[in-house]
């Protein structure tokens, strides 16, 4: 079984992780713009509540690409390196989370 360091980094095509990091980039204005609503005294919580459903939505996505990433780098490749049951153990955890 090979070291499980060998293979724990962030493998990302380039235009995925340039794509993550646009995607994170507006989350946080979105992010800011949020935290200014709630600053104001004439923001409908309702529209507050939709702001923040719009930032889940595109933290969902950019989740999607990063673990859509670790599928095709990682997991597709673990029997050959001897790690599968790590790798499951990994995707177990993750899943807990989505």
């Amino acid at each position: 079984m090979t070291d499980p360091s060998d293979h724990c980094h962030l493998a990302l095509d380039p235009t995925v992780r340039d794509t993550a990091r646009q995607r994170l980039a507006s989350i946080r204005g979105h992010v800011e713009g949020i935290v200014r609503m709630l600053e104001r005294d004439d923001v409908y919580c309702v529209d507050v509540l939709r702001q923040l459903k719009a930032v889940d939505g595109a933290l969902e996505k950019v989740g999607d690409t990063v673990l859509r990433s670790h599928l095709h780098h990682h997991v597709t490749s673990a029997r050959e390196r001897g790690d599968a049951d790590l790798i499951v153990d990994e995707l177990m955890e993750i899943m807990k989370y989505r």
